[in-house]
This record gives structure tokens, sequence and C-alpha cells, in this order.
């Protein structure tokens, strides 16, 4: 994850922030005067689930993220198939949120599905239609501040 957040231009925590499995941070980000080994943020630029169990439940690691207030929400799983049903579920959980129109504008929920087998990976970023699929090398050419 340090990796992921150097390429960012961020810091990461990856030690369950309030049940997030890892979230993304700028320095400014951190609340001023807390000790010095506490981690108390005011602001997540990125909330980052990874469930190496598919079917156990995805809407749990969605819920967590909807409720959380960052940039980019995004979710890493590994699908025994193509992931399609599940997504759209998980399509289904997102638009029943009131921030679903502002989730789909801003492109700010990302799946992404990891494939051991070839060591490949999808991406779909949420929209109220339909997912849109983002290729592997688009994603990892976007700006730290988006």
């Amino acid at each position: 994850m340090k990796e992921v957040a150097d390429k960012l231009h961020l810091l990461c925590y990856h030690s369950d922030y309030y049940s997030l499995d890892t979230v993304f941070y700028k320095e400014d980000d951190l609340v001023p005067g807390r000790p010095e080994v506490s981690y108390w943020l005011r602001d997540i630029r990125v909330a980052f689930e990874h469930e190496n169990n598919f079917n156990s439940g995805l809407y749990r690691e969605v819920s967590n993220l909807l409720i959380t207030n960052c940039d980019l929400k995004v979710l890493v799983t590994y699908p025994n198939d193509d992931g399609r049903e599940q997504l759209d579920y998980l399509r289904k959980v997102i638009q029943g949120s009131r921030q679903s129109q502002t989730i789909s504008d801003d492109e700010c929920f990302l799946v992404i599905f990891g494939f051991e087998s070839d060591f490949s990976w999808d991406g779909y970023v949420y929209k109220q239609d339909n997912w849109k699929r983002e290729a592997a090398d688009a994603i990892s050419k976007q700006p730290a501040d988006h």
C-alpha cells in the first residue's frame, strides 16, 4: 500500500482506520496537536477495502465505503468468474444511497477485480446506468488529486 500511496503522492495508514483496511491522506489531513504516534485524521483522500473472499458479502465493504467521506472509494476483490452478477448487485447497493448521483458524476467509486489465473485486473467505476470499465494503464496514470 505504501508504494501505491507514494505513486499518488499521498501517505497511508493501513492498520484498520475505523474498520477501513487502508486510508490515504495528506500531511495536512492529520489533526494538529495530536500525539505524534497517533493517527487522527480530519480528511481522507482514498478509502480502500480489500476482500480476499469474493463470496463473503461484498455489500458490507461497499456499505462501509459509502458512509465514508473521502475523495475516492476503492474495493479490491477476486471473483470466481467474470463478476458481472456481483457488479450488478453492488451497483444497486450504491444506487440506493443518497450520494449515488454525486458518486456517479464524480466517478469516485472504483471496484477492482483481480484475476489470479493470469495476474491481471479489471477496474470498474460506478455510474448510475452501468459500470464504466477502466483499463489498468488508464487508472495507474491518474493524477494524485483525481
